[in-house]
């Protein structure tokens, strides 16, 4: 039962690599399987806090995690170790005076959770992006059967994280081989555009993700994402990479 649930969660997540909407696929299948309870999948950086990635809501005790509190956490210290696992448990890592910890008493025992599990996936020697998830039950055959699904997850993240840095790439060439703005935009005047939309086109051309637009427009990410959809709908198109090939041709 287990196993065909997995497969039936893959198909969406293959479809989405390269578009915006990528890891709301990938948190929405993972959330789809029976034996998890909760999920998260947190972007790391030693350069930078860490962020969310997929369609969920910030709650205080998330942005208490990303404003402090992952910087002792267990799992940090172990991805950014010499020797890190490709699946870790907060529980390996962790002695009978956990409850007592900092880290505790400031976030865990806010979230409620238990039996959590990091499958661990890293883009580069800087950036991981870690699958977080919680089972009810903590027997090794859930992990056992989950592993090649997450593996099959990893595939199609570093998938799409190459192809994000491939439209980065083609965005700078971009910019050096159209230096006037206004040349570069007029294209889209017929596409009926609302102010917004353009704001929100000219940013992705430079570069900026869903959750940067959100920050620099004061607006939230769900937002941008509908701004991304309805640009997409009146472009004629399915995919960022699409958005860049439009623009430059």
């Amino acid at each position: 039962m287990l196993n065909a649930t997995l497969y039936d969660a893959l198909p969406s997540i293959i479809e989405s690599i390269g578009q915006a909407d990528f890891y709301d696929s990938v948190l929405s299948s993972i959330q789809s399987i029976e034996p998890i309870s909760n999920t998260k999948i947190v972007c790391y950086s030693k350069k930078k806090p860490p962020y969310f990635l997929g369609d969920c809501v910030m709650s205080d005790i998330d942005k208490v995690y990303c404003q402090q509190a992952y910087l002792l956490d267990p799992i940090y210290d172990e991805i950014y170790g010499h020797e890190h696992h490709e699946l870790v448990t907060l529980d390996s890592l962790v002695s009978d005076s956990f409850c007592n910890s900092v880290y505790y008493d400031l976030f865990y025992h806010h979230l409620g959770w238990q039996n959590e599990t990091n499958f661990v996936v890293g883009t580069n020697d800087d950036t991981k992006i870690c699958i977080v998830y919680t089972t009810d039950d903590n027997h090794a055959s859930i992990h056992q059967a989950l592993v090649p699904y997450l593996k099959s997850i990893k595939a199609a993240i570093k998938t799409h994280e190459s192809f994000r840095q491939q439209m980065c790439h083609l965005q700078t060439v971009t910019q050096t081989s159209l230096p006037n703005p206004h040349l570069r935009y007029a294209r889209f005047d017929h596409f009926n555009l609302t102010k917004r939309e353009r704001e929100i086109v000219t940013l992705i051309l430079q570069g900026l993700t869903s959750i940067d637009i959100a920050e620099k427009c004061f607006v939230s990410e769900g937002t941008v994402k509908n701004h991304r959809k309805n640009i997409y709908r009146k472009l004629s198109i399915k995919s960022q990479a699409e958005l860049f090939h439009q623009f430059i041709q």
